[in-house]
């Protein structure tokens, strides 16, 4: 897993993520970078909550491509929280790949905190999802191995499948 990139203004996620994200900035606009970003982040976190497949498309990729981002904790939290509400926004591409984004950040050394929203998400996947995730973890860490046995309470769910 390669290391995160530092995005430290809007103008350098929108590079980032090759998107305009005009659409979901405040106006009037709002000088510092870092709430900037937070409540540009935070608004399409709102839309992906109101249904909009675009928004659901950006957050993905936001959470996909994993950027270092001022409050990135928070936005990427609130971002997954939004998707669990909406996980029909998800394309079979992007559900596969906020599964492996989620195994792949249980594997770390240490875990992030908002892998804990991402879990959630991967139990609204269904059975499929959480099987992925706990087959192709090897938790090094108290946390993530916390995190594996709430997905794997569902275990039930597979048997017969």
């Amino acid at each position: 897993m390669k290391a995160m990139e530092r995005i430290d203004t809007l103008e350098n996620l929108e590079k980032f993520l090759e998107v305009d994200l005009g659409w979901y900035a405040l106006k009037p606009r709002i000088d510092h970078p870092g709430i900037r970003i937070s409540d540009t982040c935070d608004n399409i976190a709102r839309y992906i909550k109101k249904g909009d497949r675009d928004a659901a498309r950006v957050g993905y990729q936001i959470i996909a491509r994993d950027p270092h981002l001022p409050f990135g904790k928070l936005i990427k939290s609130g971002i997954a929280r939004a998707l669990r509400q909406h996980i029909d926004l998800m394309s079979p591409m992007e559900r596969a790949g906020f599964t492996k984004k989620t195994s792949d950040l249980l594997n770390l050394p240490f875990c992030p905190r908002e892998t804990e929203d991402y879990c959630k998400v991967v139990r609204k996947l269904g059975p499929e999802a959480m099987r992925f995730v706990v087959e192709n973890t090897h938790a090094k860490n108290e946390k993530s191995m916390r995190l594996l046995v709430y997905l794997s309470q569902s275990s039930t769910l597979w048997e017969g499948m």
